[in-house]
């Protein structure tokens, strides 16, 4: 399968709205903030307006896309992996839940002995008893290709190279105003407050898209309109192959104890067809193993996409999305047939959602071999 790479920077600033809707004639000064980065299905809309624009497909003359870029319930032909975060042309990932900081120290959970809880006995995340009330978590950060790559082999970080959301954007507040298109006057009750993420000039977004059919000149394609409000961005479009930017699959060995012990993380929003179940069990590609088990998780806090239907005109259902970095712990029998899974699940992305990138995942160790 080949793919072309598609890198994003702003022209002006952002607004990626999350799930929280505008209510006209609503009381209060409630704020909408803009998301970063905005989800796939964002993304992956600028993209497909671009590639029909450049089939010749014209905005409100014809309701329906070129057929090979599927309608508003599929995407057609397409596939997209990402966003990813690039900063100064090096692309960068969620830190994996499992990484804390301790002062200047990086610390790694992994699961401890059982303890009761609402779920019943499980075993929880813990650190070691020296940095129990020191620790930070990580959340919103970003962590580089080589420093990911020594966390799925079981290590710790090298160096500080991490990113924080103050590193990648600024925020910039906005008040704005309902305008009627006939009268041309401002509208009563539509005052609105959103926040706008202002990208500073070495941060980019990347997708990385397949499927583009043959007759597509990419080279045509140079700013596309993007998130809320159709603020431009530039974009530059490249072949590629995307398993280069994936950090590769870790020795998997066997514990003293002749168990397997290795996570499985999101690097992606992950949308399941049954979050909850998901939560507690793992993604389904494993559940169903024999001899492998979840033994405990580090979930972030839960996320919700909405958007918009353009086709009715209104809101879509908001879906509750498990963030990425987080990861579920296993224990396993170790088998050849085991390895040869998870080496080929390493990089995939996984359910309902998989061709828009979503639930990506990658494969690690809970530490180091000694």
């Amino acid at each position: 399968m080949s793919w072309s790479k598609w890198v994003f920077q702003a022209v002006d600033s952002f607004f990626f709205r999350g799930p929280v809707s505008f209510h006209a004639t609503e009381g209060g000064y409630t704020v909408v903030r803009s998301i970063f980065p905005p989800f796939v299905t964002t993304l992956q809309g600028a993209i497909r307006y671009a590639l029909a624009t450049a089939m010749g497909w014209v905005p409100d003359r014809e309701k329906t896309l070129p057929r090979e870029l599927g309608d508003e319930n599929n995407l057609g032909a397409l596939s997209f992996r990402g966003p990813y975060v690039e900063y100064k042309n090096s692309v960068y990932f969620p830190v994996p839940s499992l990484l804390l900081k301790a002062g200047e120290n990086y610390v790694r959970l992994k699961p401890g002995p059982k303890v009761k809880t609402d779920l019943g006995e499980v075993h929880l995340p813990v650190v070691p008893e020296q940095y129990i009330g020191a620790l930070k978590e990580l959340r919103d950060s970003y962590i580089s290709y080589d420093n990911l790559a020594m966390i799925l082999q079981g290590f710790l970080p090298k160096d500080q190279d991490l990113l924080t959301p103050k590193d990648l954007y600024s925020i910039e507040e906005r008040v704005g105003i309902g305008r009627s298109p006939k009268k041309h006057t401002a509208m009563e009750g539509y005052l609105y407050y959103i926040d706008h993420v202002r990208l500073y000039p070495w941060v980019a977004l990347t997708v990385y898209v397949s499927g583009i059919p043959d007759q597509v000149d990419l080279s045509k394609i140079k700013t596309v309109p993007l998130g809320g409000e159709g603020r431009l961005a530039t974009v530059v479009i490249n072949e590629c192959d995307v398993v280069r930017i994936i950090p590769p699959f870790p020795t998997l060995d066997c514990d003293k104890d002749g168990k397997l012990r290795f996570f499985v993380m999101l690097l992606t929003p992950g949308w399941f067809e049954d979050p909850w179940k998901v939560i507690l069990k793992g993604p389904s590609e494993l559940a169903a193993e024999k001899d492998v088990q979840v033994v405990s998780a580090c979930i972030g806090k839960s996320m919700y996409m909405g958007g918009w239907d353009l086709k009715n005109g209104e809101p879509r259902a908001s879906h509750p999305i498990i963030p990425p970095g987080s990861l579920w712990f296993y224990e396993a029998k170790e088998s050849k047939e085991l390895k040869t899974k998870l080496e080929k699940l390493h990089g995939e992305c996984l359910d309902i959602k998989k061709e828009f990138g979503f639930s990506q995942i990658l494969i690690g160790r809970w530490e180091g071999l000694e």
